[in-house]
């Protein structure tokens, strides 16, 4: 049987995960206001999630919701994630269609920055940004319109595309050495995506990060040997960030094709 996954917001991680998934025999559907740049393999709807009005969406086994607020304001913010799900939710409705299987990536932002301390998935949420309180207030509001949703947290994305990290280190911008930061290849966040698709019981909460936390300073001394300029200056201050634990998502998906950053940032500067 032909299982139907829609892709809600579908920008970069759900195209790439739509290829992945009709390669293996899946159905795929990009629902996004703009849908020229979706592959020939997934079926456009065009759509604005926010004000879907009286359309509907049809039936769906599955959902996974990749929302990208256009500008880091507040009301962007709720506009993109609390007004796209209710969005979402009603035009399910009216297509008479629920999903057995509903994931939300968030982020690990939700977490804040408690000093250092390493943190698994029982940690207590403590958002500082206001567009972190945004984030969380959205993943409860899934959890509401969808009693099933699996929550998936990811930090410092990082990959085709996603060079920002690169070009503050290539411009020698100021940064706290001692910074505790995590992050996930695009790839492999994209694998994470697919293997809570197909498990048999998906985690209701997963971090989706790499193996191995690293002070900003060593990763980016690294960055800068493959770029072949100076380790940018240390600007100490201000939080010194997170060990964020990835056990349960080493379980569920295995190795990582970029289990760290060395491996990463390689990738894509050699």
């Amino acid at each position: 049987m032909t299982h139907h996954l829609i892709l809600a917001g579908c920008g970069d991680l759900g195209t790439e995960l739509g290829r992945r998934m009709t390669q293996k025999g899946w159905q795929a559907t990009g629902v996004r206001r703009s849908t020229d740049k979706l592959p020939e393999s997934v079926v456009p709807i065009g759509m604005d999630l926010t004000n879907p009005g009286d359309r509907a969406l049809p039936h769906a086994d599955a959902v996974v919701i990749t929302l990208t607020a256009r500008a880091r304001e507040i009301d962007e913010y709720r506009s993109t994630y609390i007004g796209a799900l209710h969005g979402l939710r009603s035009a399910l409705d009216k297509g008479g269609s629920n999903p057995q299987r509903v994931l939300l990536v968030s982020s690990t932002a939700v977490l804040g920055d408690p000093d250092g301390q390493t943190l698994t998935e029982d940690a207590t949420p403590n958002p500082q940004r206001p567009t972190a309180k945004v984030l969380l207030e959205a993943e409860h509001l899934a959890q509401e319109l969808f009693p099933n949703v699996s929550i998936i947290r990811p930090a410092g994305i990082y990959g085709p595309g996603r060079s920002s990290f690169i070009g503050r280190v290539r411009n020698g911008e100021p940064m706290n050495h001692r910074k505790i930061t995590n992050r996930i290849h695009r790839d492999d966040l994209v694998t994470v995506l697919e293997r809570v698709l197909e498990a048999d019981r998906p985690p209701s909460l997963l971090h989706a990060v790499d193996t191995e936390p690293a002070p900003m300073g060593d990763v980016a001394a690294y960055v800068a040997g493959l770029l072949n300029v100076p380790v940018p200056p240390d600007k100490p201050g201000g939080p010194q960030g997170k060990a964020l634990d990835s056990a349960r998502m080493q379980e569920l998906v295995g190795i990582l094709r970029y289990p760290t950053y060395r491996e990463g940032y390689s990738a894509l500067l050699t």
